[in-house]
């Protein structure tokens, strides 16, 4: 299970505050590097998978137990975020937490419009298969990436100085 509680009438004490979905090759060393460590100051219980991934157990098990153990998902959308299955699945992962758990879901959208994801009719995902088996999948993704930027979140370009954008997130 993936938060525990004292009692039925008790809220569920969760495993992380927050956890930080996001395309590693575009914000791991830049953007999500500087939230994590502005969350981490400010005592947020972070998981971040370089961080907090258990070595030796399987990778895709310990981030769906992350995932479903946090209070909040902010998911950092990026130029190529859409091109990662990884990070496709994740997605739709978060969005049944959301929808079962309550959990918050936070966009930020880093080097990509949001209106940009709202209107998925013009993406194809298809170029990433091998065959045409996997429509079912594309469709969840598209479900989950139309709903996730349709929350109130962070466009990171409306932010001159990135220290402007810890001060809000975090307080």
């Amino acid at each position: 299970m993936p938060y525990a509680s004292s009692s039925s009438k008790s809220k569920p004490r969760w495993i992380y505050d927050v956890f930080i979905s996001f395309r590693g090759e575009d914000t791991r060393k830049n953007f999500v590097s500087h939230l994590y460590s502005a969350l981490a100051n400010a005592g947020v219980n972070t998981f971040l998978d370089d961080e907090k991934l258990a070595k030796g157990q399987q990778l895709k098990t310990e981030l769906w137990h992350a995932i479903e153990g946090s209070q909040i998902s902010v998911v950092v959308f990026s130029k190529n975020y859409i091109y990662s299955t990884w990070c496709l699945d994740e997605l739709v992962k978060i969005m049944e937490c959301h929808s079962s758990r309550g959990q918050v879901v936070l966009p930020v959208f880093y080097d990509v419009f949001p209106w940009f994801l709202r209107r998925l009719q013009d993406v194809s995902f298809e170029v990433i298969f091998e065959k045409d088996s996997d429509l079912h999948l594309v469709k969840q993704w598209k479900n989950a990436l139309s709903e996730a930027a349709s929350f109130a979140g962070w466009d990171v370009s409306r932010y001159r100085y990135a220290y402007a954008f810890w001060f809000l997130f975090i307080y």
